[in-house]
C-alpha cells in the first residue's frame, strides 16, 4: 500500500502530465485561432459509434485552465486531507470528474455533451456528500436535484435537434432553431451555473470539502452552463438575450447584498461566484461572447486561488465565521497576502487579472441598448461586489483574532506551491491573456463619463469598506437591527428566501405523497399483490394441504375424484365404440 504523500504526488504526476499535453497540443490553437474537428471511432462493424471532438481556442484554452487548476488542487490535498482514510477514493472522484469536464469541453455537439454534463452530475454528488453527514446528504441532495432539471431541458432539445438531423453547435447555428430548443439550452444552462431561480444549490454546496469547492464551484462545475452556452452562442435570438440580461442581473444583484450580510466565510465566497457568474451571463445577454469567456477563464484562476486560501484559513482555526477570525496577516502572511490578490482581482482592482475580463464585460454592456433598471442593478452589484470583498479582507487582517486559535500557521509547500502558481494567473494572466489572444482585445466606444462606471464602482466599494470601519454604519455581522424594514432586508441578506422556496416550500407536501404512497402501494397493492402477504397467503394455503393431507382427508377426497374421473373416461369410451 502507497504511502499517503506518494498517493498525493501520483495523483499530481496524472493531472501534471496532463497539463503538459494540453499545453503542447493547444498551443497552435491559442496564439493561431483556427479549429480542427475530428471523429473517433469506439466500435467498428455494425455497431460502429464516432463521438467528434472539437480542438479550438475555447476547448484548448478552458481545458488548459480547468487542468491547471486540478493539479493545484491535487497536490493542496496533500495539507487539506492529510491523515485521510480512503484519499484513493477521493483522488479517484476528482479524476472523474476532471475526466466529465473535459468531455463536456471537447465535443461539440448537444449528444455527445450529455456524456460529460451527466458525469458532472454524478460525481459533483459523490464529492458534495464525501463527508457522509445529514448536512452534506441534505446539500448534495439539493445540487443533484437542481442539475436534473438541466439535464431534462437538455434532453428535450436533443429530442428537437433530432427533427433537424443534426445535434452539432455549428450546424445549428448555420441552420438557425426554433425558440423553444434556444430556450431548453438556456435554461438548461443557467442550472448549472446557479442563476435565479436555480441559485439555491450553490451556497448549500459548500458542505464538501475545500478542495472539492475550489475545484467544482470555481472553475468546472458552475460555468460548465456557461460554456455551453458560449457555445451555442451562435443560435441564440431575440428575445432570449432580454431574457438573459434580466435574470443575470437580478442574480448579481441578489448575490452581492446577500453577500454583504452572510458571516460564513465560504458562504462569501460561494456567493461571489454566482456575482461572478451572473457576470458572465451579462456579457452573453449583449453578444459579447468573447469577454464572457475571457472573464470565466480569469476568474477561474482569482477564484480557486480563493477557496484553497480561505479553505487553509478554516483548516488552522476550525473557524468559519467572519465574526470571529483575524490575525492571519502575522499567523500567516503567505496565505493571507495571496488572498488579498484574489480579493482585489475578484474587485476588478486595475491591473489585476479580473480587471482586464470584468472591464470588458461592464463596457460591452454599457454600450448596449440597456434599460435603466438594469444598469442600476449592475452598478450597484459592482459596488457591492468591492464592499463585500473589502470587508472579508478587513475581517482577516484585523489585529484580533479568534480566542481558540493560538500559533502560527505552518504553510508547507503542499499550501504555498499551489497557491503561489494560482496567485500568479490572478496578477498576470489576465494580462498576459490579453496580449496573446487576440479576441480578448474587444474595443467599444463608450461617453467619457461611462468609461469611469467601473474605476467608480470601486472607489465607491473601497469607501464604503472605510465607513464601516470608522463608524460601523452596515451592521453585517452582528445582526440586523434595522426597524420596520428588518423583514425586506432579511429577505435580500438570505437570497430572497430562494434556500427556503427550494426547499421547505415542497418537502412538506412530498412527505405527504411519500406517505401516502406507501401505505397505498407499498403497504397496500404491491404488499398484497406481489408481496410479503401474497407469499405468506400462499404459504398458508400450500401448509393446510399438507396438513390435511397427514390426517388422510385430503388422500381420500383425492382417491374419490380419480375413481369418478376414471369412470366418465370408460363411460364415454364405451358410448363411442356403441
Amino acid at each position: 500500500m502507497m504511502d499517503y504523500k506518494v498517493k498525493v504526488w501520483y495523483y499530481f504526476s496524472i493531472l501534471f502530465w496532463l497539463f503538459v499535453s494540453l499545453c503542447w497540443v493547444g498551443f497552435h490553437f491559442i496564439f493561431d485561432g483556427g479549429s480542427v474537428v475530428f471523429d473517433v471511432s469506439i466500435f467498428g462493424g455494425l455497431m460502429s459509434l464516432s463521438v467528434p471532438f472539437m480542438l479550438d481556442l475555447y476547448s484548448c484554452l478552458f481545458s488548459i485552465v480547468v487542468v491547471l487548476i486540478s493539479s493545484s488542487v491535487m497536490l493542496y490535498n496533500g495539507f487539506y486531507m492529510d491523515g485521510e482514510v480512503f484519499y484513493s477514493r477521493f483522488c479517484k472522484l476528482v479524476l472523474l470528474f476532471v475526466l466529465s469536464m473535459l468531455l463536456l469541453v471537447f465535443i461539440p455537439n448537444l449528444l455527445g455533451l450529455m456524456l460529460g454534463w451527466d458525469g458532472l452530475g454524478i460525481t459533483s454528488y459523490l464529492l458534495v456528500i464525501y463527508y457522509q453527514d445529514k448536512r452534506s446528504l441534505g446539500s448534495g441532495t439539493l445540487t443533484v436535484l437542481s442539475n436534473r432539471v438541466g439535464d431534462v431541458l437538455f434532453f428535450v432539445g436533443i429530442g428537437m435537434g433530432s427533427s433537424m438531423s443534426s445535434w452539432n453547435f455549428v450546424d445549428l447555428s448555420g441552420e438557425g432553431v426554433c425558440s423553444l430548443l434556444c430556450g431548453a439550452v438556456v435554461l438548461g444552462g443557467m442550472t448549472k451555473s446557479a442563476q435565479m431561480p436555480f441559485s439555491a444549490w450553490l451556497p448549500a454546496a459548500m458542505a464538501a470539502p475545500s478542495p472539492v469547492s475550489a475545484l467544482v464551484h470555481s472553475s468546472t462545475l458552475v460555468t460548465a452552463g456557461v460554456y455551453v452556452l458560449v457555445r451555442f452562442s451562435g443560435c441564440l435570438f431575440g428575445g432570449w438575450y432580454l431574457f438573459l440580461g434580466v435574470v443575470c442581473s437580478m442574480t448579481m444583484f441578489m448575490s452581492a447584498v446577500s453577500a454583504v450580510f452572510e458571516p460564513d466565510v465560504k458562504k462569501v465566497v460561494a456567493l461571489s461566484t454566482l456575482s461572478q457568474l451572473g457576470v458572465m451571463m451579462l456579457s452573453l445577454s449583449v453578444g459579447a461572447v468573447s469577454a464572457c469567456f475571457f472573464h470565466l477563464v480569469s476568474h477561474a484562476l482569482f477564484k480557486a486561488l480563493m477557496f484553497l486560501c480561505v479553505g487553509a484559513v478554516i483548516h488552522f482555526s476550525g473557524v468559519q465565521d467572519l465574526r470571529y477570525l483575524g490575525g492571519f496577516l502575522y499567523g500567516s502572511p503567505v496565505v493571507t497576502g495571496w488572498l488579498v490578490v484574489s480579493c482585489l482581482s475578484l474587485m476588478g482592482f486595475p491591473f489585476m487579472a479580473g480587471f482586464y475580463s470584468k472591464d470588458l464585460v461592464l463596457e460591452s454592456f454599457f454600450v448596449s441598448s440597456m434599460s435603466g433598471v438594469l444598469f442600476v442593478l449592475v452598478v450597484v452589484s459592482t459596488c457591492l461586489t468591492v464592499l463585500y470583498s473589502g470587508l472579508m479582507v478587513l475581517s482577516l487582517v484585523r489585529f484580533s483574532m479568534y480566542e481558540g486559535y493560538k500559533g502560527v500557521m505552518v504553510s508547507g509547500a503542499y499550501v504555498m506551491f499551489p497557491c503561489s502558481v494560482l496567485g500568479v494567473g490572478s496578477l498576470f494572466g489576465g494580462l498576459v491573456m490579453q496580449y496573446l489572444v487576440l479576441e480578448f482585445n474587444a474595443s467599444f466606444v463608450l461617453v467619457g463619463y461611462v468609461k469611469m462606471v467601473p474605476i467608480v464602482c470601486v472607489c465607491l466599494g473601497i469607501m464604503g469598506v472605510l465607513v464601516y470601519k470608522v463608524t460601523g454604519v452596515l451592521n453585517t455581522y452582528t445582526g440586523l437591527n434595522l426597524g420596520s424594514g428588518e423583514v425586506f432586508v432579511d429577505m435580500l441578506a438570505k437570497m430572497w428566501y430562494m434556500p427556503q422556496l427550494s426547499s421547505d416550500l415542497f418537502s412538506g407536501f412530498v412527505l405527504e405523497m411519500s406517505g401516502n404512497v406507501k401505505g397505498v402501494v407499498e403497504d397496500g397493492y404491491l404488499e398484497y399483490s406481489f408481496g410479503s402477504e401474497l407469499v405468506w397467503k400462499g404459504s398458508s394455503l400450500v401448509s393446510m394441504f399438507y396438513m390435511k393431507s397427514q390426517d388422510g382427508g385430503i388422500s381420500v377426497c383425492f382417491l374419490k375424484g380419480v375413481v369418478f374421473v376414471f369412470i366418465m373416461f370408460m363411460a364415454s369410451y364405451i358410448y363411442g365404440a356403441v
